[in-house]
This record gives structure tokens, C-alpha cells and sequence, in this order.
């Protein structure tokens, strides 16, 4: 059986076609690569200088944090050899924080 092609041979594409545009769709994928790659660089550079700005905030806050400290045991211990006020029998030589949240409880209870 003999299959009439007779009129497909004007819309189909050669081999040379198929392989330029094949080409030319790798070109378009690679340039699309290259400014998706140039975005991500971009947010990278951000993303450290971002980083770098919270790094340099923690450090502040720690040696704020570090100073609060040693002003808070320089007065338990002025308090105590100054005026012999042992403030550790009130729970006071513990972490802030602790002191506050028992004595909250201690509302919550009572």
C-alpha cells in the first residue's frame, strides 16, 4: 500500500532547520541561565551584607548584655560588703529572668 505524502514536504522542516533552531533555543535557555545566575549573585552579596549588619548588632548586644552583668555583681557584692545585705537568701543571685518568672508564679499561686 502506497501512503499519498504528497503536499507535507512544504511545511516540514530539513535536518539543518530542526538543528539551527534547536540551537537557537539552547542559546535563549543559556542567556536566561546567565541573568538568573547574575539575580542569585546579586541576593547573595545582599543576603551577606545583611548578615554581616545582624552579626556586627549581636555583638553589640552581647557586650551590652556582658556590661548589665558586671554592673548587676558589682552591686550584689557592694551591697553585700558595704551594707551587709545578703541579697542571695532572696533568690537575687540567680539569672534576672529566673528571679522575675518565680516571683510571677509566686503571684499566680498566691
Amino acid at each position: 500500500m502506497d501512503i499519498d505524502t504528497y503536499g507535507f514536504e512544504h511545511g516540514m522542516p530539513t535536518l539543518e532547520e530542526m538543528l539551527e533552531y534547536q540551537c537557537h533555543l539552547l542559546c535563549n535557555e543559556n542567556d536566561q541561565l546567565r541573568w538568573e545566575l547574575a539575580k542569585a549573585q546579586r541576593n547573595i552579596e545582599k543576603l551577606v551584607e545583611i548578615n554581616q549588619s545582624l552579626q556586627e548588632q549581636i555583638a553589640v548586644e552581647l557586650r551590652r548584655a556582658n556590661e548589665a552583668h558586671v554592673e548587676y555583681v558589682h552591686l550584689m557584692n557592694m551591697a553585700r560588703c558595704r551594707y551587709g545585705i545578703d541579697l542571695t537568701r532572696d533568690g537575687y543571685d540567680i539569672d534576672p529572668r529566673e528571679h522575675l518568672k518565680c516571683k510571677s508564679a509566686e503571684k499566680k499561686i498566691g
